[in-house]
This record gives structure tokens, sequence and C-alpha cells, in this order.
């Protein structure tokens, strides 16, 4: 499936696609569909195929810090979150983060997508992600027996019938997922029953990118590339990190152009050139440093560190946004009723046992899934708390000297107003989770109740602070630098306590381990908050599709102002975040960013 040095270095091809991620190998696929056209993949990580680690459903987190799947980035001290370093871990290897993820697939309200276009961008619109999303899926639905079971709803008219992806909802799910669903019923949740169709307020269960013929993840690695993989004009080489791109030494009107690109393989440095095109999707971690290391970016950044500047370009490794958490973490009655990942943690001769089970029918705690979500408006949370956020951020707006921000802050102002878009995100996790204050206990299960802020307020920046390829950039999200955010998680663990106190929920908890019963009013939660904010590992922005003097990087072609052939497509180009969990937005864009690109060879 994968190519051999000598296949690729020194040679030329049509497109040359740095990252054979998510999206990197959805481009793969699209652009190699005619045969006449030559494509080249460079993959920093390995291949990685035939993985357990990474095709059976029930090892999620199995490959975090595992320098074969994971980047294993981190954080710059945070300092509006008591200086902690918040662990970044992104895919390594082919199919990137499709292939270590929770496996969530969701689509975001069409009012974010939406925005997409009202920040300049023509053309990406809800109705056209939509088409395009439906392109990539094909939906597999659930038995007659599990939407007895479990209450699965599906809309088959917003699910694809024909792509490349399965998806699908879980084959088994903890009772606890009922008692989830339950309790906030009691408290007057509605259940959202289609919520891939452009509202995904209220509770419901979701999808997963889970082939259900094979019981094994589906994702882009052996949904795109290995159907296609014995391709004469496709190459995908890995273990090839880029390290920068080559540009032509003259330059027109129209800007730089890229020749090709050079890469690390085995110690040594070597070259690939493009006819073309470069498209740069190596993640919203990688691509901007790319860039970088190009001389392309602020030149604030690249001349002290002795990197010539082609072209003027503030904008790349800025407007970074991400989705961050904090959860609460409840012991809960040992009754065999209730079924939790933490005794495939605690019991190694169950775990084997369930294991062997998988393997030889597909079945048993290995196939249990992550489904219940409540997606809602702080409206209906905390309609007070609205009034005070509301009046705070449009305080902020009338200030903003930064037109851009003030754009995005505005939509986020509406969104926070209207009482239909949701705001606060509760996921329920049937496991022990970090970060809690108490470490777990043997023989005793857990839930782990998250509570996530999807539409931050908050911006940082990745930079390079080498010129080392090697070296990781310093990632710095600016975590609760804005006081919304803050206030947002606290509201959101409030309420957290108002469902732990409602039946059936109240009924099988033992006790609050996390933040526990000493934290109690808004400025203890607000600490404990600073201290527990991780990362949901959605990073959005250091490459955003905006209008160049509103610092944008890519125009809405996905073409890098500056140059005539570079192209970025992954979660970077984002200019404002989504609420929902992202990979479903990365195929999407990427089918949508195939056909521009097809589109523009034929002009």
């Amino acid at each position: 499936m994968t190519a051999i040095l000598e296949d690729v270095a020194n040679r030329t091809f049509d497109y040359v696609i740095i990252g054979g991620g998510t999206a990197g190998l959805v481009l793969a696929a699209r652009l190699s569909e005619d045969p006449s056209v030559s494509v080249c993949v460079l993959e920093a990580g390995g291949a990685n195929s035939d993985e357990p680690a990474i095709l059976i459903p029930g090892q999620y987190g199995g490959t975090f810090m595992n320098p074969l799947f994971d980047w294993s980035f981190a954080s710059v001290p945070q300092a509006n979150a008591n200086n902690s370093i918040v662990p970044w871990f992104r895919g390594k290897g082919l199919g990137g983060s499709s292939g270590m993820n929770f496996s969530s697939y969701h689509r975001p309200p069409a009012h974010d997508i939406d925005a997409f276009e009202r920040l300049g961008n023509p053309g990406w619109n809800w109705d056209r992600f939509m088409r395009y999303s439906k392109k990539a899926e094909t939906f597999q639905p659930p038995t007659a027996e599990e939407i007895e079971k479990y209450s699965y709803y599906t809309n088959q008219g917003s699910h694809g019938s024909d792509g490349p992806l399965r998806t699908s909802f879980p084959s088994r799910l903890s009772r606890i997922e009922w008692a989830f669903h339950e309790t906030f019923g009691n408290l007057g949740i509605k259940r959202q029953k289609d919520p891939m169709g452009g509202n995904i307020t209220g509770l419901w269960t979701g999808v997963s990118t889970l082939d259900r013929d094979t019981g094994h993840r589906s994702y882009s690695a052996n949904a795109y590339l290995a159907p296609n993989a014995s391709r004469k004009n496709l190459q995908v080489l890995t273990a090839a990190l880029a390290t920068r791109l080559i540009f032509a030494p003259a330059t027109d009107f129209d800007g730089v152009r890229a020749t090709g690109a050079e890469f690390l393989y085995d110690g040594g440095k070597t070259v690939v050139h493009a006819r073309e095109e470069v498209i740069l999707s190596a993640g919203t971690l990688k691509s901007s440093q790319i860039l970088e290391l190009s001389g392309i970016g602020d030149p604030n950044i690249l001349a002290p560190l002795g990197i010539d500047v082609l072209v003027d370009l503030p904008g790349v490794g800025a407007n970074i946004q991400e989705h961050i958490h904090t959860s609460m973490v409840v012991e809960i009655e040992k009754s065999d009723e209730w079924e939790t990942y933490d005794v495939l943690r605690e019991d190694p001769q169950y775990a084997r046992e369930q294991l062997e089970l998988y393997k030889s029918s597909r079945e048993g705690a290995y196939t249990m899934g992550i489904g219940s979500f409540a997606f809602l408006p702080l409206q209906t949370i905390n309609p007070e708390a609205v009034e005070r956020m509301a009046a705070s951020l449009a305080t902020k707006i009338d200030k903003l000297k930064n037109p851009a921000l003030r754009e995005q802050w505005t939509l986020q102002l509406e969104a926070l107003k209207d009482k239909d878009i949701p705001d606060c995100e509760f996921v329920m996790m049937p496991q022990f989770l970090p970060p809690a204050i108490s470490p777990p206990e043997a023989r005793k299960k857990y839930l782990t109740l998250l509570v996530a802020l999807n539409h931050p307020l908050s911006r940082g920046t990745i930079h390079i602070t080498s010129d080392d390829p090697i070296a990781h950039p310093a990632m710095d999200p600016h975590n609760l630098e804005q006081d919304e955010d803050l206030q947002m998680l606290v509201e959101m663990l409030k309420y957290l306590r108002r469902v732990t106190e409602t039946d059936p929920l109240k009924s099988i908890i033992v006790k609050e381990l996390s933040p526990g019963p000493k934290i109690v009013n808004d400025e203890e939660l607000k600490d404990f908050s600073r201290s527990t904010t991780g990362t949901l590992y959605h990073t959005a922005g250091s490459c955003s599709m905006l209008p160049r003097e509103k610092g944008g990087v890519v125009d809405h072609k996905l073409k890098v102002y500056g140059t005539t052939n570079v192209r970025v497509v992954d979660m970077s180009i984002l200019p404002l975040h989504v609420m929902a969990h992202t990979q479903g937005v990365v195929y999407a864009m990427a089918e949508q960013a195939a056909d521009i690109i097809k589109e523009d060879a034929l002009a």
C-alpha cells in the first residue's frame, strides 16, 4: 500500500500532498481518480495498517502518547489556567487523527457552517457542506432490535449511502447511556431526532465511524486509501517528514510558485517535485509550521530565526481556536447492569476474554461505543448568565480594533443570544478519565461526565521557535484568556450538579470524586476549571480562510495568499470554530476541496 523512497525521490508528480491524514487521503483518492493525474503523498508517520489499537472500537485512547501513532504535542504553560501544560494528542501515520480519535461523526449546526460564507468565503455554506458530507458517507442503519433496545433515531435523508466512509450507531451501548438520556429527559431536555440535519440542539445518540461489516473503525486509511492503493498514478511514502516547500527563484505578479517539497527520510534530506500544486494537509499544528519554515508567515516570527521571508503573511499560526473541556467524575454502583470500560482496565483476564470474543464474533465489551450527547443553549441552563455574558461581549466588541475578530465575535454573540443554537456540550463516558482530583480505586466503577466549550472566545497561536523542522512549534491556545470562556465552563459544571441530583442517575451514583463536595461556589469552580481544563484535540484556525486584510492565510479556494499553487486542506483553514466533533467537518471539507482543485485544473 505504500511506496519506497526510489518511487518518490527527485521524481515529479502533478500534485504533492503533505500529510496522509484525514484530509490528505481524501484528496489523494479523489485527485487520482483521473489516471492521467499523478499524485504523491508524504506522511511523516508509518503505515499502521491492520493495527488492533486503531481498528478495535473498545481500544479508544490506547494509542495516546504512543510514538507510533501520536505526535504527543503539548501546550506551553497556560497563564490563565494555573500555568497548566495541556497534552495535545494528534494522529501520526496514515489516517492521522481519524485513526486515533473516539470515532464520533458529527455535523455542526447549519449556522456554524454558514458563518464561513458570511466571513467572506463564497461557496462555503450549509447546503454545499451537506452535499459533500453525504458524498463521503455510507450510513449503515441499525437493526430493528437495536432500534428497540437503544431507542436509536435516524433520518436516512440526512445520511450518505455510497461514500467511502462507513458510519453506524454503536452495536452495543452500556445501560448507563439509558440512565443519561432518562435523566436529561427528566430535566425537560428533548430528544433530537435528526442531529445530522443542521440542528444538533437537544439530547441524542451519535453515529460513529464504525464499519458494521467488519466490526472495525472506518477511517481515511481503510476507507479512502486502501481501495485505491494499487493505482499506478498514486504513490504514498510513509516515514517522510516534510521540512519545507521549495519555490522557483523567479516570482510573478501573482506570487511565488512552489516546485516541490523537501523531506527527511531515514536521516537524509531529499526532494519531490510538483508540476501543478503542493497541498498542505498536515493538520492545524503542522501545516502552519511548514509554511513558516518555508518563509511564509509573520516577519516578526521568521526574521529572528534567520528565515528569509518569501511571503509576508502574519495570519499564519494565528487565530487558533480549540474546544476545551473539564469534567465531573462520579463513582457508581458496582452492579453488573452498569457496564463500564473500567473493568477492561482492572481485570486483565476479563479483558483477554472479551478481546477473544470480539475477534471471534465481533461481540462483547470491545464493541461498546460512546454515543450519548447533549448539546444545549446556555439559555436552557441559565438565562441570567446569557444576559451577563452577552452584555460583556458586546462591550468588548465595541472596543475591538481587530476587524476580523470583531466579525467573529459578532457571529458568536449572535449564536449566544439565539435560544435554538447550542453553546454547551455534555458527554457521558462510561469510565474513569482524567483530569480528576482523586485517582480511581480498584474494583470500582466510574462515570466521567464531560462538559465542553465549543465556541471559545479566546484565540491562540502556534509558531515555530527554531528553524529545525523536527522541533515542535510553541503551541499556545490561550485557554480561558477571555473570562466568558471560564464562566461558561462554570455554568456547565453547575448544571451537571443538577443532572447528578436527578433520577435515574442520582439513584446509581455513590459519590462525586471530582470536583468533589468541597468545591461549591463559583470561585471554587473557576479555580477547579483552571486546573483541569483540557483540549478535545479539535484545533482550528492556524491557516484561516479569511480575506488577507483580515488575517487570512488562504482564500475561498484554499490557496495560500502570495503563492500561485500552494493550498491548505485541513482543520487549520476554519476561520471560526464549530459546535461539533470535527472529523466529519474535515471529510466534507476535503471532498469539497478536491472538486475545487479539479475545477481549477480545467480552467
